[in-house]
């Protein structure tokens, strides 16, 4: 499965040593010029504001009460209980990750279980299901570019084409555990498959870990500016953790879900999801969902060949009533060409939405467009409004940070000169 092009290959290389540089100091130096409140184009949060937005809150509980989620580092096992590789290899149990997936749910079991995937190209979808017991899946080579998963796969593909793609040989056969995932999808009624069911990996496990993988949509370039959902990663669980990840696409590269088992948005449930040192690679919407994720120290790649005139990085649908999105810190945010690219813009996927972000502490390239860096939201197509508040007596900023007449989209302290505030004409008289 030779399916990655030589320059997103070469991205992926150079992973590593982006990363390095997209530390706690980032590479340019010059300091911040974002000052509170910004403009209504681009609202900037205050020092005292932007304590609000860590990590510890956005990974609190909508349950009054209970503590916030604290993850630990990912800890990968001198033993696992299953490896995936070539078959004959010493020590592989099964030469598809899917296979090796289903052996670990089948187990029935609490207990948290490891699948280690030897250096190789994996052709083909991975669905893991809702369990007791969470699983960990790690690439066992020198770099994450050595475990590829990948397939090419269109939302607007027919049901009929995406079950001959996805489903060769009865991979997904009742009584398997992920059977009730695919079925979910083939039953689908509507032109096209849709994003919902457009993953190449696809996931339903709370607790799940990655680690030291490459993971990726080919649909690429092969298609027209149109609407193509292609998601590379979906994750419907709760505490999940991605580290040193390639997560490879276009349009909806990464979808961050609440979804039950019967595969519908929820509202009374908010997922939370913490990538580490991770590359995310799209065009249109390349984050989108719903769902508290936390990116840190992670690059953010903008690739609009396909669509020109367009590019959005974050695309939350965040219900109003919930004040925690997502939050990008420590991270760099690159796009090619000038001023084309845009940092993103609320998902208005029902009446009830009003997408949460904050991108904080990072560094924002030449490529994305400081005098618009938020567009108006998708499917609604309400006009970007920033709160700017107001300054009282001591010059300190008063707003509403969760005011449903604005959006939620915000910024502190980044650089670079896609993090310039660019001033705005005063109103005609």
């Amino acid at each position: 499965m030779s399916t990655f092009s030589v320059s997103r290959l070469a991205l992926a290389l150079a992973f590593g040593v982006t990363l390095t540089a997209c530390s706690s100091t980032p590479p340019d130096r010059i300091p911040s010029d974002q000052k509170a409140p910004g403009t209504p184009s681009r609202p900037i949060l205050s020092a005292s504001e932007a304590q609000n937005f860590t990590t510890a809150h956005y990974f609190s509980s909508l349950t009054p009460g209970r503590e916030p989620w604290q993850p630990s580092a990912i800890a990968t096992p001198a033993q696992p209980d299953f490896v995936v590789g070539p078959a004959g290899t010493p020590g592989v149990t099964h030469t598809t990750i899917q296979a090796a997936v289903d052996a670990a749910i089948g187990t029935r079991t609490s207990r948290r279980q490891y699948i280690a995937i030897l250096p190789g190209d994996y052709k083909g979808t991975v669905y893991i299901p809702a369990a007791p017991g969470s699983l960990t899946l790690y690439g066992t080579g020198a770099n994450a570019i050595d475990v590829k998963i990948g397939l090419a796969l269109d939302g607007v593909m027919s049901v009929a084409d995406w079950r001959r793609t996805v489903n060769p040989g009865g991979k997904y056969m009742p009584g398997k555990p992920a059977w009730y995932m695919f079925d979910s999808c083939q039953n689908r009624r509507g032109a096209g498959i849709g994003m919902l069911c457009s993953a190449v990996f696809w996931s339903q496990n709370s607790g799940l870990q990655l680690k030291n993988l490459t993971i990726e949509n080919n649909l690429g370039d092969s298609v027209d500016a149109g609407n193509h959902p292609a998601v590379a990663l979906r994750s419907d669980g709760d505490k999940v953790q991605i580290d040193e990840v390639n997560i490879l696409g276009r349009q909806n590269t990464f979808f961050v879900s609440n979804s039950g088992v019967q595969n519908r948005l929820q509202n009374d449930r908010q997922t939370r999801t913490l990538v580490t040192n991770s590359y995310i690679e799209g065009d249109v919407d390349m984050v989108v969902g719903r769902g508290a994720v936390v990116f840190d120290n992670s690059e953010f790649q903008v690739v609009n060949a396909r669509t020109r005139q367009e590019a959005y990085v974050f695309a939350p649908a965040t219900q109003a009533n919930i004040p925690w999105g997502f939050l990008a810190i420590n991270s760099q945010f690159n796009a090619a060409g000038s001023g084309v690219a845009q940092l993103g813009r609320s998902l208005d996927v029902d009446g009830n939405v009003n997408g949460q972000v904050v991108i904080r502490d990072s560094v924002i390239n030449e490529g994305f467009n400081a005098a618009q860096p938020w567009a108006d939201a998708a499917v609604s197509k309400r006009p970007f409004t920033g709160n700017t508040g107001v300054l009282d007596d001591n010059k300190q900023v008063q707003r509403n940070l969760n005011d449903v007449r604005f959006n939620r989209l915000w910024e502190y302290n980044n650089r670079g000169p896609g993090s310039r505030v660019v001033a705005e004409p005063a109103p005609s008289r």
